[in-house]
């Protein structure tokens, strides 16, 4: 009987499939040519590494199929009779085990008076859940898993300003993946909390390194990406020893030799004390992802809510899912076939080898054959000589191309697939090998034919369906949608299509910044221009990769297409996010029957077995580290709830128009809740000393 594969998710959402067919083709030539000598060191070291197959910098993104990125090994700590597990002990152990554990103190002095209280803002309205939360990310390095519109950026906010206050000369940084998502986030944080402008900054790749060490030493709290963070910690410009909180926003990307993960084990091995605070919708779609983010970013509690959480679900309106089945067209499913005939002979020769334990073609993915060419990269069968390596190789990179194409066949169509097919076959190690093979010859022409023939994609004709009926049903001048696509290609296709319907619909697409050959990409100037037209009305319906998924506040929808559906569930539950917040939502998943709505099914099993891990804060899931203790024994900070007084934000670059032509010390008036808690610490002098200041730039 043959062995099941493998039981791995096919999480290869983020990975650059085009990337690692080119380095899969210089792997085979470099393999090929060390047939011609007999030392076997010649195969030990391959040129690249799936690591450099991750897109990194500025727009980059990291996935939980990071496994392929680095085996980054932790020692777990065990569970013994006196808890030194936090999850043995429960969560009411766990914080009160950060809370007296470890008498080191921060390299920064911390202001004892103001230590003796932690302050909530009442601004905004208070929500539960979201106070619950921020008094335990005071006191231990915690991961936040919320939904998305639900509130992290209030959380980060409570836990920044009261840092801000109790170490007047320590550092806070708060890390997001996007240079828009730092722009939207020291705006949203202002506005929360107004921590003065004077003492904010936000700086991106674009600044200059000279100009990011002069405000590493003036300013006490930064907005940054984790890349610049990353280079200034190794550079030495930033001030490590004067970090005393670290907020990192779309925490899920914490994996392998993502800059998140390096700027976190940087700070650890200088050694910095610092408190972290990490955010996301959802931390992984599986256990051992979440423990790697757990383990990259020293996490020592985790806050997880539900939609359906009691504290919660009172903010939550209703999200009605519905899951469309597409049957594959005629052509698509003889070509389908094709494929799957041409895949079987390739399939048998690695079982036949002994690197592949299951003849059956259908049931295995590009990401799975990924990870079992590592595997026989790291360690070949003894039995296998070194002549052969090579043509391993050569399997590995034909069955990973196919299996993409295939993918591509089921989840957007015809098009994508023949386009990817054509590239391949024109040129590399696959073209040679495929080039009098009958079967994907046949497979090429009948893509060909089929497109020639208009290629009737069922899923555009479904989707067209649903933006009708949804247009009829809503005022179209007023009501928003967003359509999702993992492809850039079917974008296109997707442009094409609702480029027919008429006035009823105003599409624009919404892209990364890297151009592809289908595609150009959308710089961050054009993005936010788009955004802003599409709040405005100037588009009624966006069709968005992966870039509209995360953080960036696009604003509330109605409806949401998924046009593919094998996704993980992370990138779903980011999709579903986009609406149900301010008002009743929908969310329509097509998928092709087959393949696809096989592994929507298996991931959505996936997700509510992680959901149940994270129940409870994890405690009996996941192992936990220590947390490094920030405020002394003798403080114990008392909840004040205050109205805070907050100017108006002013973006860094435009100028304020001050009639006294400088700039006051006393920009933020305090309020009357501020005045009775200063009065508690300082003289009535300074008091009406200060409220004198105040009275006199009001009237200035």
């Amino acid at each position: 009987m043959a062995t099941p594969a493998l039981p791995l998710d096919d999480d290869n959402d983020e990975f650059d499939w085009e990337a690692a067919v080119r380095e899969i083709d210089d792997a085979c030539q470099l393999a090929s040519a060390s047939t011609s000598t007999s030392n076997p060191q010649c195969f030990a070291t391959p040129v690249a590494t799936t690591a450099n197959l991750w897109r990194r910098g500025g727009e980059g993104r990291q996935s939980t199929l990071d496994r392929f990125v680095v085996d980054f090994h932790v020692t777990k700590r065990t569970r013994n009779d006196d808890g030194d597990r936090f999850g043995s002990r429960g969560r009411e152990a766990k914080e009160e085990q950060n809370l007296v554990g470890g008498d080191e103190q921060p390299a920064v002095n911390i202001d004892l008076e103001a230590a003796k209280t932690w302050i909530y803002p009442v601004n905004v309205p208070l929500r539960d859940y979201q106070f619950s939360i921020a008094r335990t990310a005071l006191f231990s390095n915690t991961l936040v898993a919320l939904p998305t519109g639900l509130g992290k950026t209030l959380i980060a906010a409570v836990v920044m300003y009261n840092y801000y206050r109790w170490f007047p000369e320590g550092k806070i940084v708060f890390t997001a993946p996007s240079r828009p998502l730092v722009m939207q986030q020291i705006e949203a944080c202002h506005n929360i909390v107004g921590i003065p402008q004077e003492w904010t900054i936000d700086m991106t790749g674009q600044m200059s390194p000279p100009k990011r060490s002069a405000f590493w030493k003036s300013r006490r709290v930064f907005f940054v990406t984790p890349q610049v963070l990353e280079k200034d910690i190794q550079s030495g410009i930033c001030l490590v020893k004067q970090l005393v909180c670290l907020v990192i926003d779309e925490a899920h990307r914490a994996l392998g030799n993502y800059s998140y993960s390096v700027a976190v084990r940087e700070l650890m091995t200088v050694p910095v004390q610092l408190r972290i605070l990490a955010l996301t919708a959802t931390p992984g779609s599986k256990q051992r992802t979440i423990q790697s983010v757990i383990d990259n970013l020293h996490i020592s509690t985790m806050e997880y809510r539900s939609e359906s959480d009691h504290d919660v679900s009172p903010y939550v309106h209703n999200r009605k899912l519905e899951l469309i089945q597409v049957a594959m067209s005629e052509d698509a499913s003889v070509i389908n076939s094709l494929l799957l005939e041409g895949i079987h002979p390739y399939v048998a020769r690695l079982c036949t080898i002994g690197v592949l334990h299951n003849r059956d073609a259908a049931n295995w993915s590009p990401c799975e054959l990924l990870n079992l060419r590592d595997k026989f990269r790291q360690a070949p069968p003894s039995s296998l000589p070194h002549v052969k390596y090579g043509e391993v190789e050569g399997y590995f990179g034909v069955l990973i191309t196919l299996y993409h194409i295939r993918k591509l066949l089921s989840s957007h169509g015809v098009r994508p697939a023949y386009d990817m097919l054509q590239e391949k076959l024109s040129q590399g190690s696959f073209a040679r090998m495929m080039s009098k093979n009958e079967t994907i010859l046949k497979a090429k022409l009948l893509m060909q034919r089929s497109l020639s023939h208009g290629a009737p994609n069922p899923k555009l004709v479904k989707m067209t369906e649903i933006l009708m009926d949804h247009f009829k049903r809503k005022d179209f001048k007023e009501s928003r949608v967003i359509i999702f696509s993992n492809f850039r290609g079917s974008v296109r296709d997707i442009m094409d299509t609702l480029s027919s319907i008429g006035d009823l619909v105003k599409a624009t697409e919404f892209v990364g910044q890297s151009s592809g050959k289908t595609l150009k990409g959308q710089s961050q100037k054009v993005q936010q221009a788009v955004l802003q037209k599409f709040r405005t009305g100037g588009y009624n319906v966006i069709v968005a990769t992966s870039i509209g998924e995360e953080g960036l506040n696009i604003t509330e929808v109605d409806l949401v297409i998924c046009f593919d559906a094998n996704v993980s569930p992370l990138r779903m539950i980011q999709r579903m996010g986009r609406t149900g917040r301010k008002h009743d939502g929908r969310v329509v998943v097509l998928a092709c029957e087959g393949f696809e709505l096989k592994g929507y099914l298996k991931k959505q099993a996936t997700s509510k077995t992680v959901r149940k891990h994270m129940h409870n804060g994890g405690i009996n899931s996941f192992d936990f580290h220590a947390s490094p203790r920030m405020v002394p024994h003798i403080c114990k900070p008392e909840v004040q709830f205050v109205e805070l007084s907050i100017e108006q934000f002013i973006p860094r670059g435009k100028k304020i128009k001050e009639e006294s032509g400088h700039r006051s010390p006393f920009l933020n008036k305090i309020s009357n809740e501020e005045h009775d808690l200063i009065s508690s610490t300082y003289s009535k002098t300074f008091i009406q000393d200060n409220n004198d200041v105040n009275r006199c730039y009001a009237t200035s």
